[in-house]
């Protein structure tokens, strides 16, 4: 069984990451506009569930945004590692 997050969310991205087997996702939404690739997921982990918005630009996650209904927005401003977990989502859906 994989380590739920805490109810405040403190690192819920490093743990979704290093439990990626109990992580499940499914887009809701791809967008394209000018070489921009936008996506929505809807996002589901152990004791939460929530959605991804991120928006691609070259590859590379350039606004993302994690609502996991546990109190707070997860940005790419309040934690570096959801720079990995978009990339993972992304890659997974266009492979």
């Amino acid at each position: 069984m994989a380590k739920s997050i805490p109810s405040s969310g403190a690192g819920a991205v490093r743990i979704i990451l290093k439990n990626k087997d109990a992580f499940h996702f499914d887009l809701r939404e791809k967008k394209e506009d000018n070489g921009k690739q936008s996506y929505l997921f809807d996002v589901y982990y152990e004791n939460a569930t929530g959605t991804l918005n991120v928006l691609m630009d070259n590859d590379e996650p350039v606004i993302a945004a994690l609502n996991l209904s546990l109190g707070k927005v997860i940005t790419l401003s309040n934690d570096t590692n959801l720079k990995k977990l978009c990339v993972y989502c992304v890659n997974q859906v266009n492979a």
